[in-house]
């Protein structure tokens, strides 16, 4: 099995764990939990398209490192934003 087919593979698996996480509960929330799962799907799934569909993988190690840097950065920021959103728009009001 290629390198390819088995990222293809992972991909699709990590589609349906955010599928499952982002399906929410009865009240619509998705909750920090499931939050963070598809934001760490969505992470490991960038870095593998950007790694082997995108030959980041031939490119010299600090660029991989600042790329998986930024990816993890974004994914912790917008998971914060997620959770810190209520005492931010809070204190705005």
């Amino acid at each position: 099995m290629t390198i390819l087919t088995r990222t293809w593979m992972l991909l699709m698996l990590l589609t349906a764990v955010s599928m499952w996480a982002g399906h929410g509960d009865s009240a619509g929330g998705l909750g920090p939990l499931g939050i963070g799962l598809v934001l760490a799907a969505a992470t490991v799934k960038a870095d593998r398209i950007l790694t082997h569909y995108l030959d980041l993988h031939r490119a010299d190690g600090g660029w991989r490192v600042s790329f998986r840097i930024l990816l993890t950065l974004l994914g912790v920021a917008l998971f914060g934003i997620y959770v810190f959103y209520p005492m931010i728009g809070a204190a705005l009001r």
